[in-house]
C-alpha cells in the first residue's frame, strides 16, 4: 500500500512537468509523421514500440508504456517517466540522441545536455535542438530511422534527413522507465 501511495505522489508532482509526445515532420519523406520512440538508450522514428519497463511490485499503478513521452523543453529535456531520478535526454559525442539509464545521472563526457527549446502552438508545438535534428536509416533492420542531433565535429551520412519535431501534449508520464 505504501508503494502505491508513493507512486501516486510522484505521479501528481510529475503532472506539473508538461508532458508531451513527439512526431517527425518532413513532407514527402519516409520519416514524415513518424512517432519518436525511446529504445535501448537511443531514439528512433518508427521501427517499433519503446523499450519500457514496469517493476512487478507497482505494476497496477504504472503508465502503459506503449508510447514515448518527454518532459521539459526549456533548455533541457527528459523522458516522461516515474522512476526516481528520472531519465535525462542528451546528444552523445557521436551525435546520437540518447538518454540516461534508470537510477543513474551518468552522461558520457563531451555530451550536450542543453540547447532544447519547446514552443506551444494552438494544436501542436515544436521541440527544437539548437543544431537541428536528423534521422538516419538505422543499422539494424526494422529499427526505422535513428535520431541524431546536429553537433559540431560530427558529419552525418548523406542519406540522413533533417526533420521538425512536432509536439502534442500528453496527460502524464509514458512509462515507469524506458
Amino acid at each position: 500500500m505504501k508503494t502505491a501511495a508513493a507512486f501516486s505522489a510522484l505521479f501528481a508532482s510529475a503532472m506539473a512537468q508538461g508532458y508531451f509526445g513527439v512526431m517527425s515532420t518532413r513532407s514527402g519523406s519516409p520519416v514524415h509523421l513518424l512517432p519518436l520512440t525511446a529504445r535501448g538508450g537511443k531514439f528512433f522514428l518508427g521501427g517499433g514500440p519503446p523499450s519500457s519497463y514496469c517493476p512487478p511490485e507497482v505494476a497496477s499503478a504504472c503508465p502503459n508504456g506503449t508510447q514515448t513521452v518527454l518532459a521539459g523543453g526549456d533548455v533541457s529535456v527528459s523522458l516522461g517517466v516515474v522512476v526516481p531520478g528520472g531519465q535525462q535526454i542528451y546528444i552523445a559525442p557521436d551525435a546520437t540522441m540518447s538518454y540516461t539509464t534508470p537510477h543513474s545521472a551518468y552522461v558520457p563526457e563531451g555530451s550536450v545536455r542543453d540547447g532544447w527549446t519547446k514552443t506551444e502552438g494552438e494544436n501542436f508545438g515544436n521541440l527544437k535542438f539548437e543544431g537541428g535534428l536528423s534521422a538516419c536509416p538505422a543499422t539494424k533492420q526494422g529499427d526505422g530511422y535513428q535520431v541524431f542531433g546536429q553537433v559540431e565535429g560530427v558529419t552525418l551520412a548523406p542519406e540522413c534527413l533533417g526533420f521538425n519535431a512536432l509536439t502534442v501534449n500528453a496527460t502524464g508520464p509514458g512509462a515507469w522507465e524506458y
